[in-house]
């Protein structure tokens, strides 16, 4: 499938980024953006503060009384109105993982139903050193290096494997926090009757925003699209693995109606949206 050129704005945010990571906190040349696009001028980063940690404790697929109730439940990733056939929520929102959420959790015997929020919840709450046939520990840590102006955020395991790589966000002075990465990949444990298994989204134009504080990371909506083909691959990868679930046929005609993004003009990309909460936590120790 042909995938869309990259837009504008977010070439500028490479550029940023390559400054920051590759050039010192800078650059001293300007960024050649491409034929019939003037040229990004000189970058100077000045990072104000060591980077700050935090681990995602709250982590939540939003519902329909979440809605109803004017929660934020996401962001308009396609940057348009309805498309697809698919309403939007108010404010342009898109989140079709709110229905596919609630069609999961609706399968009836023989059929087990599958709760992504329930596998999020076990898995942010599962302790280090849990046994994996009880439970397997999700981390997710955002860390957040404040300069002049913007940010740069990035997101990684427990292990300092890179889930999102760093990318630019802008900070107002109220503590607000906007951000978008090229891509982020969220990997939730799953128990089922075998043991363990991955449910790995890949979620593109992955877009951040936050509260910041020194202690945490409040009103955190985060939002992207999944393509077709990656979310498909993994429910054939997955679903035969858990038991009693569904099996991909039966997946697929829920997901018909709920493809809402266009990806060259063709309806095969899914919106998803999630909200959360976060507490900063310790760097690690530098081994001596």
């Amino acid at each position: 499938m042909t995938r869309p050129l990259l837009r504008p704005f977010r070439l500028s945010t490479l550029a940023l980024l390559g400054a920051v990571a590759g050039c010192g906190g800078g650059s001293s040349e300007s960024v050649d953006m491409g034929q019939g696009r003037p040229d990004l001028p000189p970058i100077v980063i000045d990072v104000e503060g060591p980077p700050v940690r935090y681990r995602i404790t709250e982590l939540h697929v939003p519902t329909l009384e979440d809605v109803w109730a004017g929660v934020p439940v996401g962001h308009n990733v396609d940057r348009r109105g309805d498309a697809c056939g698919v309403p939007d929520f108010p404010g342009g929102v898109d989140n079709a993982l709110i229905d596919l959420s609630t069609a999961l959790t609706s399968f009836e015997p023989p059929t087990a139903p599958v709760d992504l929020q329930a596998a999020i919840d076990t898995a942010l709450a599962c302790p280090p050193d849990a046994e994996p046939s009880v439970c397997t520990r999700l981390d997710l840590i955002v860390t957040v290096t404040s300069g002049v102006g913007l940010t740069v955020v990035s997101i990684e395991d427990a292990e300092g494997a890179s889930l999102a790589a760093p990318f630019v966000g802008s900070l107002d002075g109220s503590g607000n926090l906007h951000a978008t990465a090229m891509e982020f990949t969220l990997a939730i444990p799953y128990q089922a009757p075998d043991g363990p298994v991955t449910i790995s989204l890949r979620v593109r134009d992955m877009r951040l925003s936050a509260t910041i504080t020194a202690e945490s990371l409040t009103n955190i909506v985060l939002g992207g699209v999944i393509y077709e083909d990656d979310f498909e691959a993994m429910l054939m990868d997955v679903l035969p693995r858990l038991g009693d679930q569904p099996t991909f046929e039966d997946v697929q005609s829920l997901l018909a109606g709920l493809y809402d993004v266009e990806v060259e003009l063709t309806c095969s990309a899914l919106s998803v949206g999630f909200t959360g909460v976060a507490t900063a936590v310790a760097a690690p120790a530098t081994p001596e």
